[in-house]
């Protein structure tokens, strides 16, 4: 079976136009990049900017790099390396520049040789084939590798063969063989393998055979790969020697982020936090430090910032109108109430009619006198038009008091508490006033105790808390509630009467959007008549005889919030 896998092995390596590794190295004042290629090729260059790039097309080749994009290479001027099937015989190779850098292109036997201008000096040296085949992580439970994200498609050489009981190790050596890489197998792998292989990548192959197997391949520094049995592996894992790195936390808390790498370490593994620097230092193994450092490079990303501007608008409005007719009857020689107007009477009998004062009363105690009023304490009052009436009748005079009154009170309050902050934290801000409210208590134990009073802080104002989501798609989840209050004193000895206008809601909203999340109307309507019995009923000349209060009151409270997601330059 190994000499059949052989021959096919050499007939597919035989193929012209793989592009099988990029390396890149330090020449002197240059960075040299060799793209190796097997059988030759034509190519095209060209740079574009905004990032600074270098292109290169393949022209007649095949895609066999183990991964489609290198980030983080850092070397000579070169940040990183993508490269793809461009077309179906094009194989394009992109190189992320620090800045517009010179370069020339030479063909070599086996591949293009690219010579960089070198901005950064001296750097180590690297190559794509160290990332032929990873150590894979420690087997999860299957409710977690549901929920993983699904990985990138490899790039690696494709295979297709068929096994039928061929021994592990023969195995092993037929994988080495065609992907040029050092393969060793422990001294307890054994076993025998039957698979059917169609046109897989090679490392997805041989690790699914594998897993199947019950063993597992981890990568060293040096690219060999080495296969043990899981067993063997968690026995080495316990006297490995422990290494301790610290990880300086960018853009969270390191005691945040301790919480979500606890679970990785082993039983020897500790992670501590060091304030003063925002560092976490993890002592564990090796795998365990490099399943870390993954781990933080997903977390600690720089989190978007929510700008969120919210306007509270209240309009009271305020109609009052009035209507009344009063009326008093005064005797020039006998009985004046004056509640309405000052009078005149001779009091003395000397002929001579005095004044008497608007509030004081003159009283004939014998003969025969009549005085009247008539809704004289239901007045208008601060009447906008009065007009005044009078009746002489012998020695009776009727008085008659019309006062109307229309007014028109409208108030706008406007608030617009603007705030910024990051995604999933929670931002509160308060405008206005803190008031005391002293609550005093009288004691419920007997010997005469002396009440105590304590002092309570009530806030009043404008109040904002919101708690934004980014989702996936650049929309706002947003946790919002806001709040009008204000205080008043209680016409009783309560203390104080709050008015709060509150809403509170969960909405989604677009990047930039202007969303209503609340939107009160409130009416009031009283009527108050007050006039002389039986009079005030009549038809058409009823309202001769009584005064009419009317006030209409309408409150409106809009609450308008626009999310805008803060984006860096």
């Amino acid at each position: 079976m190994t000499s059949m896998f052989a021959l096919w092995a050499s007939a597919l390596l035989a193929l012209v136009g793989s592009v099988t590794e990029v390396t890149i190295t330090p020449m002197e004042s240059q960075t040299s990049v060799f793209i190796a290629i097997d059988g030759d090729v034509q190519y095209r260059d060209f740079t574009m900017e905004g990032p600074n790039r270098l292109v290169v097309d393949l022209m007649g080749a095949r895609h066999a790099l183990p991964r489609a994009e290198f980030t983080e290479v850092n070397r000579g001027g070169i940040r990183s390396v993508r490269s793809s099937q461009y077309s179906e015989d094009v194989v394009r190779v992109v190189f992320v520049l620090d800045e517009r850098l010179g370069y020339t292109i030479v063909s070599e036997g086996r591949g293009l040789r690219i010579a960089l201008q070198n901005p950064s000096g001296d750097f180590e040296p690297w190559s794509s084939g160290v990332y032929a085949l990873r150590a894979p992580e420690p087997a999860a439970a299957p409710e977690a590798a549901r929920a993983a994200p699904a990985r990138q498609q490899s790039q690696a050489r494709r295979i297709s063969v068929t096994w039928t009981e061929a021994p592990i190790n023969d195995v092993l050596l037929a994988f080495a063989s065609f992907s040029g890489t050092s393969i060793v197998p422990g001294a307890n792998v054994t076993g025998f393998v039957t698979a059917d292989i169609n046109d897989q990548p090679w490392d997805v192959a041989l690790q699914t055979i594998l897993s199947g197997q019950g063993l597992v391949a981890a990568e060293d520094d040096y690219g060999i790969i080495r296969v043990d049995n899981i067993t063997e592996l968690n026995s080495r894992e316990e006297i490995e020697p422990i290494e301790t790195r610290a990880h300086r936390i960018s853009f969270a808390t390191a005691a945040e982020v301790q919480t979500a790498v606890t679970p990785l370490l082993t039983a020897r593994g500790q992670a501590t936090v060091n304030p003063g620097t925002n560092t976490l230092i993890v002592s564990d193994i090796a795998r365990v430090q490099n399943s870390i450092a993954a781990l933080l490079s997903e977390v600690d990303i720089e989190t978007p910032q929510v700008s969120i501007q919210a306007k509270l608008i209240f309009v009271n409005r305020t109609n009052l109108d009035e209507f009344g007719v009063t009326y008093e009857l005064k005797d020039s020689r006998g009985n004046q109430i004056n509640a309405l107007s000052s009078g005149l009477a001779d009091t003395d009998g000397d002929g001579v009619a005095d004044v008497i004062p608007q509030g004081e009363a003159s009283i004939l105690l014998g003969g025969n006198s009549v005085a009247a009023l008539g809704n004289a304490t239901a007045r208008v009052a601060g009447p906008s038009l009065q007009l005044l009436t009078s009746l002489v009748m012998g020695r009776h005079t009727l008085l008659g008091f019309i006062d109307a009154l229309t007014s028109v009170n409208m108030s706008d309050i406007e608030a617009s508490p603007q705030l910024t902050v990051l995604d999933n934290q929670q931002a509160r801000i308060h405008v206005g006033e803190l008031t005391p409210i002293r609550v005093v208590d009288a004691g419920t134990t007997g010997g005469g105790a002396a009440p105590t009073a304590q002092v309570q802080q009530q806030e009043t104002g404008v109040i904002l808390t919101a708690t934004p989501h980014v989702t996936a798609d650049g929309h706002i989840l947003l946790e919002l509630e806001t709040e009008r209050s204000a205080a008043e004193l209680a016409p009783s000895d309560a203390g104080f009467i709050f008015r709060r206008q509150v809403a509170t809601t969960r909405v989604l909203v677009r990047d930039g959007e202007t969303v209503v999340i609340a939107g009160l109307t409130q009416s009031e309507r009283t009527e108050a008549r007050t006039g002389i019995p039986l009079l005030q009923e009549l038809p058409l000349i009823g309202r001769l005889f009584r005064v009419v209060r009317e006030q209409e009151i309408q409150q409106d409270l809009i609450v308008l919030v626009t999310p805008t997601i803060v984006r860096s330059n």
